[in-house]
């Protein structure tokens, strides 16, 4: 009976000391997965960063070299849908795919005297909401301001000043071929 007493006693001391390693093996594994999550996550961050740093690098502006004959020929280079040159009464000059042209030129040339009565710098505006539209002051002829309208994607960058030249030399050339 006292060597049946002692066995169980031991079997009861091991089974409580088997209990004790396995749950501190247990609470190990239930405290690795935090770990694993917080090294996750921050693997996570390293590559959402390189990513945009990636994109950023792809994304560069894009370089127009060379002319252009007609603004189809500017929209395919600069990646829009559309461009329309208007002036600042409200008179369309050119247009490559849009529609309406006296009625947007009407609006266009209202909201950018609007905006310059009330004092904003109105020569570059970008819009983007699911579309990319850039509105900018071309070039002075005389007494009539031209200005362009620029619709793309949003994801479309261009460098402004390169594309105002290039209208510029566009409106030149529209302006020598009509007077001669």
């Amino acid at each position: 009976m006292i060597i049946s007493i002692t066995a169980l006693i031991t079997s009861l001391l091991t089974v409580r000391r088997f209990s004790e390693l396995v749950s501190r093996e247990i609470k190990a594994v239930e405290r690795a997965p935090e770990r694993r999550i917080e090294e996750v996550v921050e693997e996570g961050k390293k590559a959402v960063e390189a990513e945009i740093k990636e994109t950023l690098e792809e994304s560069e502006v894009i370089k127009i070299s060379g002319g252009f004959e007609s603004l189809g020929d500017l929209a395919t280079l600069t990646g829009m849908d559309s461009i329309f040159l208007f002036n600042l009464s409200g008179l369309p000059v050119d247009s490559y795919n849009m529609k309406e042209e006296e009625r947007v030129a009407a609006s266009l040339a209202d909201f950018i005297l609007t905006l310059r009565r009330l004092g904003f710098p109105a020569d570059t505006i970008i819009l983007k909401n699911g579309l990319k539209a850039l509105l900018l002051t071309v070039k002075k002829v005389g007494d009539m301001e031209v200005c362009a309208l620029m619709v793309g994607k949003p994801e479309v960058e261009v460098d402004v000043d390169e594309v105002r030249e290039l209208l510029q030399a566009y409106v030149s050339e529209l302006i020598k071929g009509r007077g001669g």
